[in-house]
This record gives structure tokens, C-alpha cells and sequence, in this order.
């Protein structure tokens, strides 16, 4: 998770405050030192509880980095798996390029025939799209990319949930 230092005058708060709400990034002040005291969290950031994400009977909790299936089976993610889904968890319903989620994964471009990122996604598939009676959860966009259709919802704490 990439970490920002920012200055007390700094005017690109609310771009990365928005950011931060997507779980993309963690601020911390430069003038407050290293990390919050322990128990004291930041209010901007996520506590446990909330990197919990829900979605077609799924549930994912990002901390632990564990997927348990509807059937309440836990899934064994990879690293590059488990990124790769919190890629489109992040970005439900919205369609993201090739170029995109390799740069989100691997931090590095994409060219034309790079094909390792449909390698990822046909690896995730096979792990949570098991149920031919479903429509699927990744769709395959034809000259974009990937969309994940399931609704998310982010849970905050025990039984309280957002849609996402």
C-alpha cells in the first residue's frame, strides 16, 4: 500500500482523503512521527472491521487476506490473485482495462501482447466462478478489459454493511 507524507499546507487533500476511502492509500502527517499509539487508530483510517467485502454470497476480509465461498469454504488466494480481486472490488461494475489492473498488480505498463494479466483472470475464475447456475462474476469486455458484476459491500463491524 503506497504511503504519502504530506505537508500541513498541502491543497491535494481531498483527492487522496477520496483515495483513502477506496482503501487505495493510508495518510499520515509528517509532524505527527511514525505510527498512532497502540488502540488509538487514525479516524481515517480503516479499522479492521472494516476491510470486510461482501459480494454474490462471498466474503473477502482484506486484512487477513482470507476468501470464504458461499458455501463457507475458505479459498486460497495467491498474492497476485488476491490483489487482482481487490482490484475489482474496488471498482465494482465499472470496466477496467488490461493496462490497469497489471499497473494496479505489477506497478508496471502493459503492452499489446502481454497476456499475463488473462492468465490472472482465468485463474481467479476457475477459484470463484465454481457455480455453472450463476452468471458470472468477471466479465471479459471485448476491446477493454474486465468488469466484476457482483455488488459489494464493504461490512462495518458485525452485521452492519455499505453498499460499495
Amino acid at each position: 500500500m503506497p504511503i504519502l507524507i504530506l505537508d500541513d499546507d498541502n491543497q491535494d487533500l481531498a483527492a487522496i482523503e477520496s483515495a483513502l476511502r477506496l482503501g487505495e492509500i493510508e495518510i499520515r502527517n509528517a509532524s505527527a512521527g511514525a505510527l498512532p499509539a497502540p488502540g488509538r487508530g487514525s479516524l481515517d483510517c480503516p479499522t479492521p472491521a472494516e476491510r470486510l467485502y461482501a459480494f454474490a454470497g462471498w466474503t473477502l476480509d482484506a486484512t487477513a487476506r482470507d476468501l470464504v465461498s458461499p458455501s463457507d469454504r475458505r479459498v486460497d488466494l495467491t498474492s497476485s490473485e488476491f490483489d487482482l480481486l481487490m482490484a475489482f472490488i474496488r471498482q465494482p461494475g465499472q470496466a477496467a482495462s488490461r493496462s490497469a489492473l497489471l499497473g494496479a498488480l505489477k506497478g508496471r505498463a502493459w503492452s499489446y501482447f502481454d497476456r499475463s494479466i488473462d492468465t490472472l483472470v482465468a485463474r481467479l475464475r476457475k477459484k470463484i466462478d465454481a457455480d455453472p447456475g450463476r452468471p458470472p462474476l468477471i466479465r471479459s469486455v471485448r476491446g477493454v478489459g474486465y468488469v466484476f458484476c457482483a455488488a459489494v459491500s464493504h461490512e462495518h463491524g458485525a452485521g452492519r454493511s455499505a453498499a460499495a
